[in-house]
Order: C-alpha cells, then sequence, then structure tokens
C-alpha cells in the first residue's frame, strides 16, 4: 500500500463545481471547538501531542488499567465520546482520546478514513499493550483498517461506520450530482489523495485483521451511514456480535446510556479475571 506522507492541500484551488464539491466533501472535515463542559472534563488530561508525519496529534489520557483508545469520526472530535469515560473509569479501565488530522485540536486541514487509520497506528504504536478501541463512524472504519495493518487488540466495539469505502466514495458522488465521467474522475482523485486503490479500503480487503471479538451496534434508521455497512461487517467476522438499535440515528447514540452500558460490558467480559 503506498501511503502519501504529508496531508496536502485537498485540491487545487482553481477547481469549481460539483466535483470539486465532492472533492471538498471527500477530504475537508469541519473543525470543533471544545465545549466548556468538555474542557473541564478533560482538564488535567492533556498529555504531549504525538508528532505524525508532518502535523501534531492532541491526545488526552485519563485512569489506569488496561488501555482503551476512543476513535471519533468524521467531522467530531474525541470530546464526543466523553460518555464513555466515566463507565470505562469505573470498571478498572484508562482511556486515551486523540483528535484525529485535521479535526479537533490535531494539525492539518484535510484527512480520510487512510489519514486516520495512520494516525490511529500512530497512538497505538506509542501507547504499547492496547485492551480495546471503540470507533464511531469514520474512527470505525479506521480501526478496520489499522487491524488489517496489524494493529492487535483484545476486543473493539464498531458504533455506526462504514465497513469498505468504495460505497461511500459513490455515494459522496451521488449527492454531489456527478454523472459517470466525473463520479470516475472523482473516483480517480480520490485515490490519488489517499495513496491505494479503493478496493484495497473494502471490506474484502481488511477482514483479515479481524482476529479478536468485536461488538457492531448501528441504528437501522441512520441516515449518515447505511445500516447495510455494519451488516457487511457482521457477516465478514465470525467473531462479531451484531446489536440493531432504535431511535439514535447516527450520533446520538454517542449519548445513550443504553449503547455505552453495552460497549463497556462488552469490552470488560473476561479483561479483568
Amino acid at each position: 500500500m503506498v501511503e502519501s506522507p504529508v496531508l496536502a492541500a485537498p485540491f487545487a484551488a482553481h477547481a469549481d463545481g460539483h466535483l470539486a464539491a465532492a472533492r471538498h466533501a471527500f477530504s475537508a472535515p469541519e473543525r470543533v471547538a471544545l465545549s466548556a463542559a468538555e474542557k473541564a472534563a478533560l482538564a488535567g488530561a492533556a498529555e504531549p501531542p504525538l508528532r505524525h508525519e508532518c502535523l501534531k496529534l492532541a491526545r488526552w489520557t485519563l485512569g489506569a488499567g488496561p488501555r482503551v483508545v476512543l476513535v471519533h469520526g468524521w467531522n467530531s472530535r474525541s470530546s464526543h465520546l466523553l460518555g464513555f469515560v466515566p463507565p470505562l473509569l469505573e470498571a478498572g479501565f484508562s482511556v486515551t482520546l486523540f483528535d484525529l488530522p485535521g479535526h479537533g485540536d490535531s494539525g492539518g486541514h484535510a484527512s480520510s478514513v487512510v489519514h486516520a487509520a495512520r494516525a490511529l497506528r500512530t497512538v497505538m504504536a506509542a501507547l504499547g499493550d492496547l485492551h480495546a478501541v471503540i470507533g464511531h463512524s469514520m474512527g470505525s472504519a479506521a480501526a478496520l483498517l489499522a487491524f488489517a495493518h496489524g494493529v492487535q487488540v483484545k476486543r473493539s466495539v464498531h458504533l455506526a461506520g462504514p465497513s469498505s469505502l468504495t460505497p461511500m466514495v459513490k455515494g459522496i458522488a451521488k449527492a454531489q450530482g456527478l454523472g459517470p465521467a466525473d463520479a470516475a474522475a472523482f473516483a480517480g482523485w480520490v485515490e490519488r489523495f489517499i495513496g491505494t486503490r479503493l478496493g484495497s479500503v473494502d471490506l474484502e480487503r481488511l477482514q483479515h485483521g479481524l482476529r479478536h471479538p468485536g461488538l457492531i451496534v448501528h441504528d437501522p434508521e441512520d441516515r449518515t451511514v447505511p445500516f447495510a455497512a455494519s451488516q457487511a461487517l457482521h457477516a465478514a467476522w465470525p467473531g462479531s456480535r451484531f446489536e440493531p438499535i432504535s431511535g439514535l440515528g447516527h450520533r446520538r447514540m454517542l449519548a445513550d446510556a443504553d449503547v455505552i452500558a453495552r460497549s463497556v460490558a462488552f469490552i470488560g467480559e473476561g479483561a479483568l479475571q
């Protein structure tokens, strides 16, 4: 797999029209600031930023015990998963949160699931032994890609995540109204931007990394990531447990007490014996 070493500008400044909009939608996340409550919850937990490629990754660690890493999604930040932290700490885990490239307090102006997976691998290498990962949306997909590149955990939780890149790229092309020629040009641009073929980030090429127990949670009414993505992941992952939920859509699950409790209980099964 060829990996571009730098998060460069996502596309030429002169580009315009639907194709440029598709490129922007794929590569340019919105940067969300910390709320006052989130800042208070993370007070004293910041660690020195990790140097990753040509930028720095902001990170925070709380608690002591087996390590759990939380990975946020697109147009989000790690603090949006703070609801998982108190139950994990109470269960005897330590928790590391970090902002993906182009998000939150981390550097960079562009990102993708491939960039996110590389950043996750950097974080995991710095942490050493890792018990589990909880990933939401693109964070889940980044974890799948990291696992396929040799990262090992004992358990992982996947919340409303895509399982293959090709259908996501096709979905963006459709949403931006691209015709066949522009859709093909967009797909080619994506491959140059991420430094690899789309197919190498599809489930068929990632499933060999799924060697540990996994919990998959998704709402059939999710309008951001199709429910079918989690169905496909479950079908390809013999060690997975699939638990559909209802009425929470794509993001509200991050604050749902039941989803959090299920996730923490799954991670804790056998961990502290």
